[in-house]
């Protein structure tokens, strides 16, 4: 499927600024699955050719691939970069709903619902802690939350383990902030000092969100760090992948 639409842009017959068809308008035109829709126009959008504009929909970009920049790990675990020792301390467990402001924080409708765990991450041999983490869970996850910290690995591990939820994808924003009060002293730090705010979504197979992690890195605890190498793609177009 995506190499049909990608002949129909290269050819002109999808031309720059044209909108295509709805997701179920191509689910029944292919007799494909909407996983299959959704992965065709992930490939696009990641070539450069397609884009999403809000109140439009999906709109033709170029009609040739364009430079992209892609960081490739080979596990989620690559994605986290925290140094061993370190664990995570659950704090408090709570239901919560998301206002709008936290909905648009971790990608979500405003209202839904989510099991919140607070947890720091510490060494076990004592020192400053490295961030403040809140774990947002689907409801039906929350009993993970025992788990936490008594277990090796990462949450997500425990997910998958105990409720066999794969992760198919994980999108990574990093922003600076500052740290909020509620977790300022846990942190040892005073409110509003500069922090690296760490967002990952992690969402299955279809697309569904469903477990966010929010990390507040107090800004001399934590460095983020990535390489990228040049290579290229059949139809032209750069990729860049992590070194």
């Amino acid at each position: 499927m995506a190499e049909s639409l990608l002949g129909d842009i290269r050819a002109g017959r999808l031309a720059v600024g044209d909108t295509l068809p709805g997701e179920l308008e191509l689910v029944g035109h292919f007799d494909v699955s909407r996983h299959t829709v959704r992965e065709a126009l992930r490939r696009l959008e990641e070539l450069g050719l397609i884009g999403r504009r809000q109140g439009v929909g999906t709109v033709v970009l170029a009609r040739q691939p364009t430079e992209s920049y892609v960081q490739a790990v080979r596990s989620p675990a690559a994605l986290l970069q925290y140094p061993a020792g370190s664990r995570l301390v659950l704090r408090s467990s709570e239901s919560v709903r998301a206002g709008r402001a936290l909905a648009r924080l971790l990608g979500c409708k405003t209202g839904a619902a989510w099991h919140l765990l607070c947890c720091l991450r510490e060494f076990a041999d004592g020192g400053p802690p490295v961030c403040w983490t809140d774990l947002y869970l689907l409801p039906e996850y929350a009993g993970i939350a025992a788990a936490v910290g008594r277990r090796s690995g990462f949450v997500y591990e425990l997910v998958e383990d105990r409720y066999g939820q794969r992760v198919a994808s994980i999108d990574v924003d990093i922003m600076a902030r500052a740290i909020p009060e509620r977790m300022s002293e846990a942190l040892g730090v005073a409110a509003g000092t500069p922090s690296l705010t760490v967002v990952r979504r992690y969402l299955d197979r279809d697309r569904r969100l469903f477990m966010v992690s929010v990390s507040e890195h107090p800004g001399d605890r934590f460095t983020y760090s990535m390489g990228l190498e040049r290579g290229w793609q059949s139809g032209g177009g750069a990729v860049w992948s992590g070194a």
